[in-house]
Parts: structure tokens; C-alpha cells; sequence
């Protein structure tokens, strides 16, 4: 899969990326573009699924992650700072 293809996936499961003035940069501060990581997040009623993969693109190295909801607005208000594990 290329990344324009894992782009026009992630779009048709209605995640959207997260740009740089995003407040979950605030959160997950090491998970930035400059150090070549994209994430994509997708929120529901409950949880936050995030995709994480390096760039350049490669399907090996994506990872997903799902979260409380409560558990990330919970980060975002008190802007505290972690790390997404693998």
C-alpha cells in the first residue's frame, strides 16, 4: 500500500490527521512531523483510535492505538504529557 492509498483509507473511515496545532500534539509532544511521525486520530462516543507510522510510509511500521475518550479529555484539560506505547 502506498501512502496516498493509506491517506484515501483513513479518510473513508473518517479519521482526520493531526496537524500540528492540534491539542493532542500538547499530550503526545514527542509525536511529532518534524521527527517524521503522522497520526491520525478518529473519536467516538467512547474511545480515540489514533494510527501512528513513520514516515516515509511503510504498512510495517503503523501502529494503532485506541483510548478512553474520558481518559484523553482528562490529558487535554490537565495538558499532561505522555508517550503512545507500543
Amino acid at each position: 500500500m502506498t501512502y496516498a492509498e493509506k491517506i484515501q483509507e483513513l479518510i473513508a473511515h473518517n479519521f482526520t490527521r493531526v496537524e500540528r496545532d492540534d491539542r493532542l500534539l500538547d499530550v503526545f509532544v514527542v509525536e511529532t512531523r518534524e521527527k517524521g511521525i503522522e497520526l491520525w486520530e478518529n473519536w467516538t462516543k467512547d474511545t480515540v483510535e489514533i494510527i501512528r507510522f513513520h514516515l516515509p510510509y511503510s504498512p510495517q511500521r503503523e501502529q494503532s492505538f485506541t483510548l478512553s475518550r474520558s481518559e484523553v479529555e482528562k490529558m487535554l484539560y490537565e495538558n499532561t504529557k505522555v508517550e503512545l506505547e507500543s
